[in-house]
């Protein structure tokens, strides 16, 4: 059985290149799981270095929304997977619906959230049943001012909750401040 091991820190904070090598001394057969889509200039941009500063000999998958199922797929055959991020798979989850979210309705906001947490629980268990090591990216977003829009609130407190999800769960979780880790669980 496959462990989870989870990365995390804010902008810029070194974080998706510790996970890459961490993830390549798991082994030499590596599924990278990219969540990102390339929406604007800025996000291809970032795509592009993140694609050349991996080895080529990962082999990549782009599942921005069920990256469960990637798993679930390649997690016998390989050595560990990097899924990165969980904060852009949130994101992508949430902006699939088409909700008002000056005004959102508390019911709708709940069914919102339970979703992005099924995939998940869904990411747990197809982690839990692989032979491969899990290792994953989120961003920490809880450290800074209240947001000002609903959307903004919203996904900080889901994106939160996924987070809090993915620790318990992980045998060793990283804290990444200026390119430095620093290990807060397991170990």
């Amino acid at each position: 059985m496959g462990r989870i091991v989870l990365v995390t820190g804010g902008a810029r904070s070194g974080k998706s290149s510790f996970a890459e090598q961490l993830v390549a001394g798991f082994g030499a057969e590596i599924a990278y799981i990219a969540t990102a889509r390339p929406f604007d200039d800025e996000m291809v941009d970032r795509i592009a270095r993140h694609r050349q500063q991996r080895p080529s000999t990962w082999q990549t998958f782009e599942a921005p929304e069920q990256p469960s199922v990637v798993i679930a797929e390649q997690g016998q055959w390989c050595d560990a997977i990097l899924l990165d991020c969980l904060t852009v798979l949130t994101t992508n989850r949430l902006l699939r619906h088409d909700i008002d979210w000056d005004q959102p309705p508390r019911d709708r906001l709940a069914a919102i959230e339970t979703a992005v947490l099924a995939e998940i629980e869904a990411l747990c268990r197809a982690a839990g049943q692989a032979r491969a090591d899990l290792v994953a990216v989120t961003n920490e977003v809880g450290c800074g001012i209240v947001p000002a829009s609903a959307m903004a609130r919203f996904f900080r407190d889901c994106a939160g909750r996924v987070n809090q999800r993915m620790a318990a769960v992980a045998s060793e979780v990283y804290w990444v401040v200026s390119g430095i880790p620093v290990r807060i669980k397991g170990g």
